[in-house]
């Protein structure tokens, strides 16, 4: 059973904007738009692998947004993580993750209590799973529409660079 968790949570425009700062080459970066906030998760995944991580259409109070849920789900942060996803998610981030315990039937799992910075606990509600490491994206692109994310361009320029 799976009661323990590593997330980060970014509202809508706090997802748009990170895409954004870190060279988002797509989209209008609405965050009020379904498309810029598909681009944006689908960026920050891309860039989070290799590694295991979740992405969960979400709300945490009231706010709507995405959780990317990191590593694996054992309370302490070092076993949880390996050393390559954290500086990743360090990098992307610019925080420490927030941890999360299940509130009621582990079974579900859809609430949780996330535990923030500042010490205080807010209800976090999964709505959707959208991709993940093992299950892919529940909407996945093309290979056309993927090959627009930089981190892909960037992938592609570097096999082409090899021998």
């Amino acid at each position: 059973m799976v009661r323990y968790r590593w997330a980060y949570f970014l509202n809508t425009r706090e997802l748009v904007t990170v895409f954004k700062e870190c060279g988002g080459g797509i989209g209008n970066f609405d965050p009020l738009s379904p498309d810029d906030i598909d681009h944006a998760r689908r960026a920050i995944f891309l860039y989070l692998m290799p590694g295991r991580v979740q992405v969960w259409f979400a709300s945490l109070g009231d706010q709507t947004g995405v959780v990317f849920f990191i590593g694996k789900p054992v309370p302490e942060i070092r076993k949880s993580v390996d050393k390559g996803l954290a500086r990743r998610c360090l990098d992307m981030f610019e925080r420490p993750p927030d941890p999360c315990e299940v509130v009621g039937d582990p079974g579900l799992g859809l609430l949780w209590d996330l535990t923030a910075r500042d010490r205080t606990v807010h209800r976090l509600h999964l709505m959707e799973l959208l991709q993940s490491d093992r299950e892919g994206d529940l909407y996945p692109l093309s290979p056309e529409q993927l090959a627009l994310f930089p981190s892909q361009q960037a992938k592609q320029s570097s096999s082409s660079a090899m021998p």
